[in-house]
């Protein structure tokens, strides 16, 4: 196999359950939103949520100094981003029962539910279990499980992988 690809199914098979994966019942639970000040504006679709933002669904939380919604005529969420501005954002959930937690944080969280898309930008940490990765941008493309970590002039990207990850996989 090329080292190249080698390592892309490495990459791929340590971020599967990463981002936008959380246990099954979260989706069944209620979502609650605390914010210093929320402005909903259900004809244009959009919502902000501003100062020390807090967003629990089940075992999944999301931290963030402000974070914006956009939804389609259909009131579907297209869109949600966080901001870090005075601290990163974070993204923490539980994938499956028994998993160890993922946090993920970055200075922006952006996430696009309806294209199954997942983009963390700048100074991004995502941790899960003794996993971590580290760099400047990430993109997690979820339905079809593919990370990429592009070129940057701001940093590199670094993969920490516990080797015992892989002893059941092929």
């Amino acid at each position: 196999m090329f080292p190249i690809l080698k390592w892309t199914k490495i990459l791929l098979v340590s971020m599967t359950p990463l981002l936008a994966y959380a246990l099954p019942s979260d989706s069944q639970q209620k979502l609650q939103i605390v914010a210093d000040s929320t402005l909903v504006d259900y004809k244009s679709g959009t919502n902000t949520h501003e100062g020390s933002v807090k967003i629990d669904q089940g075992s999944t939380h999301l931290i963030a100094d402000r974070v914006t919604t956009k939804n389609d005529a259909k009131h579907k969420m297209e869109e949600a981003i966080a901001y870090g501005l005075t601290r990163l954002a974070e993204y923490s959930t539980t994938p499956n029962p028994g998993d160890a937690q993922l946090i993920a944080k970055a200075k922006v969280i952006k996430y696009y539910p309806q294209k199954q898309l997942v983009v963390l930008e700048g100074d991004v940490v995502v941790n899960q279990g003794e996993n971590s990765f580290q760099g400047p941008l990430i993109i997690y493309n979820v339905k079809d499980q593919i990370v990429t970590a592009p070129p940057s002039e701001t940093g590199r990207a670094t993969i920490v992988i516990e080797p015992d990850q892989f002893k059941h996989k092929s």
